[in-house]
Formats: C-alpha cells, sequence, structure tokens
C-alpha cells in the first residue's frame, strides 16, 4: 500500500531501505490523521471520484482536496488515472475500508460506553 519514498518539495524519491514495521504504521496512521483526507477515503468507498466530485461531496475548494489527494498519493493510500482531462482517484487495496470500520466500530464503542456511564449517574 504504503510505497517507500520520502516527499519533499513535490519530489519523490526512492528510499533504497524499507521503513520498519512500526515507521509504516506511523506514516500510514499519519497520511489518515486529518478529518478530510478520511472523508475523502469515505467518498472514494464507493468508487473511483474526480477532484470535483469530492470537492462537491466535502464542500471545499478543489485545491484543498487536491492537497490532500496528494498526500494520500504520496504514501501509496489512492492512485490516479487520467481519463481524457479528467483526474479520477481511486483506492486501490481495499483493506483499508476494513481500517476505517475498524475505527467506527472502535468510535461506536466509545459513544456506548461513555452513554452507559451517564445513565449510571
Amino acid at each position: 500500500m504504503l510505497a517507500y519514498s520520502k516527499v519533499g518539495m513535490n519530489k519523490r524519491k526512492e528510499s533504497p531501505v524499507p521503513p520498519t514495521l512500526q515507521q509504516f504504521k506511523a506514516r500510514l496512521f499519519r497520511a489518515l490523521s486529518h478529518e478530510l483526507r478520511v472523508r475523502a477515503l469515505e467518498e472514494l468507498r464507493m468508487g473511483e471520484r474526480s477532484v470535483s466530485d469530492l470537492q462537491e461531496a466535502l464542500g471545499v475548494s478543489a485545491s484543498n482536496v487536491s492537497q490532500h489527494l496528494a498526500v494520500l498519493r504520496g504514501e501509496g493510500i489512492v492512485t490516479a488515472r487520467r481519463e481524457g482531462t479528467t483526474v479520477l482517484y481511486s483506492v486501490p487495496d481495499q483493506r483499508l475500508y476494513s481500517l476505517l470500520d475498524d475505527a467506527r466500530a472502535i468510535f461506536e464503542q466509545r459513544i456506548t460506553s461513555g452513554a452507559a456511564l451517564l445513565l449510571d449517574d
């Protein structure tokens, strides 16, 4: 899923040594650490989308969407393909959605636990 690269100043340099598992996880979670990126990934769950599709769905500017997609693309979380003048983004590894579903389950459990604590008072 994640490329072994270092991104800086829009230039991608291949790293000769793959990251350790902990480094890989840290980079993955860092790339997922912004709400807008998670929302964009949820939109991509339904299939390929263009920047303008995502802009409309997320209610933010095209440049904002593009910046966040660049982070996700730089880590190999999303891929892009050109169709005419439109660039379509997708998630190549569907296991990412299992990770997001697990995060949702943890969230729901915390909400349920918090509500139970309120009812005990």
